[in-house]
């Protein structure tokens, strides 16, 4: 070897060293098996289930997450949709894309069937085409970058949904006033997160903490054990208190837990074995030259400060509308409809009978059956006009109101298919023990009633 050839070699040597090198062991016959099927379902969920997923991120600007959200999830929403009517024979709203609040619907479901088998098929081929590969320690990393980017995002939008108490919102009417015993699980459940907004925070801010250290990588373990705990209560809650958001709630875990994978073997020796231990994961994908390296901290940087202005500006909005309407408008309180109006807005297929409003942004609308639905509200005191959405069916509709008297409103709306509404007062308790018990640290007996 000669003294010129020395630091092309020594160059060539840290290179193939920077990206991985192949002194390593080959992995057996089942990983690269199982690692081709986790690569491909993981990354078609991350990126195309139509919830929260990488592209997240681009919230800020509206058009182009619509765009991106639009070339991903559709295709795999309208092939999905075709043969679960064709297939399963679905009907009704079960066989339409809708806008609901839950990602449990019979659609989610069909779509990770769909991923499931698209993931199968494409490790079939890819074993045939890359039967002599030895390891896949690079996409691996790739694969556990893209995964903690992708908890950092739920975690992050989920967490600040309860740090600005919007999620649960304090009990409604409709609620204060329904017997226990008639409450669904979830009801009982946003109704105990909500009356108290701090005990929210606290939830919110451990979801906030998981996603910002799984994000930063020196504490990316950290992140992905805190997440993994946080949402193994929320998961707990989901299926415990029938709350539709299964599917990604049991996603969000397991990817936490695949981003682990590489150092449970240490984590284990240290906690449990009580023995000296070195993590092994790698926390940032291979790169050749400095300016790669550098090129993608500052990517993760940038990642991370678009998501935190997003969520601070975004739900911080709308927690400031939020506590703006709440204050003494004519319209607050518990209507029901008279006898002989006009057939009202529907709410997932069937009209609403009573409406409760307790603030000028969200009320509550009971249908015949008993079922309460979320109203979504833009109040006009000037204008004397009432925009309400339901969801779970029926678009928005403008409508004028007037209140005659304390006891009696009117809804109407003009042009083709006009309506006119009339609602009369439902009374209800000047206060609620629930609200005004507040906090006491001495208490000589427990108060229960």
């Amino acid at each position: 070897m000669t003294a010129a050839t020395i630091p092309a070699d020594l160059s060539a040597a840290n290179a193939a060293a920077d990206v991985y090198d192949d002194v390593s062991p080959e992995w057996s016959l089942a990983a690269k098996v199982a690692f081709r099927f986790s690569f491909l379902y993981l990354m078609l969920y991350m990126f195309c289930n139509g919830n929260v997923t990488v592209f997240t991120v681009l919230q800020p600007f509206p058009a182009v997450d619509k765009w991106m959200t639009w070339v991903l999830f559709t295709p795999f929403s309208l092939f999905t949709q075709w043969w679960g009517v064709k297939a399963l024979h679905l009907t009704g709203m079960a066989a339409q894309w809708h806008r609901d609040g839950s990602g449990d619907t019979a659609l989610n479901y069909l779509l990770c069937v769909t991923f499931f088998a698209v993931a199968v098929v494409g490790t079939a081929v890819w074993s045939a085409l890359d039967r002599k590969r030895r390891d896949y320690r690079t996409l691996y990393a790739w694969l556990r970058f893209f995964l903690r980017l992708n908890v950092g995002i739920g975690m992050l939008q989920y967490g600040f949904y309860k740090v600005f108490p919007i999620q649960m919102q304090p009990p409604s009417m409709a609620v204060l006033n329904e017997p226990v015993g008639n409450m669904s699980p979830m009801t009982l459940l946003w109704t105990m997160l909500g009356f108290s907004p701090v005990y929210e925070r606290v939830c919110g801010a451990a979801e906030v903490i998981g996603g910002l250290l799984i994000l930063i990588r020196p504490t990316a373990l950290v992140g992905a054990l805190v997440s993994a705990f946080v949402m193994t209560n929320v998961v707990l809650y989901n299926l415990f208190f029938d709350v539709p958001v299964k599917l990604y709630a049991i996603h969000v875990l397991l990817m936490a837990g695949f981003v682990m994978l590489p150092d449970l073997k240490p984590l284990w020796s240290f906690f449990v074995m009580n023995r000296a231990a070195k993590l092994e994961g790698e926390w940032a994908p291979p790169a050749r030259t400095p300016n790669m390296r550098k090129g993608m901290a500052i990517g993760e940087v940038v990642f991370l400060a678009l998501m935190l202005l997003s969520y601070l500006k975004f739900d911080g909005d709308r927690y400031s509308a939020y506590t703006a309407s709440v204050r003494p408008a004519p319209i607050m309180g518990m209507w029901a409809l008279d006898a002989g109006s006009s057939v009202p807005m529907t709410v997932g297929g069937v009209p609403w009978g009573e409406i409760s409003i307790d603030n000028l942004t969200r009320g509550m609308a009971r249908s015949p059956d008993g079922q309460l639905w979320r109203m979504y509200l833009t109040y006009d005191e000037k204008q004397h006009t009432l925009g309400m959405t339901s969801r779970g069916g029926g678009g928005a509709v403008k409508y004028g109101w007037q209140v005659p008297d304390a006891d009696h409103m009117v809804l109407s709306t003009s042009g083709n298919g006009a309506m006119t509404m009339t609602f009369h007062r439902v009374p209800t308790p000047k206060e609620y023990p629930l609200l005004t018990r507040g906090f006491h640290m001495v208490n000589e007996w427990g108060l229960e009633r």
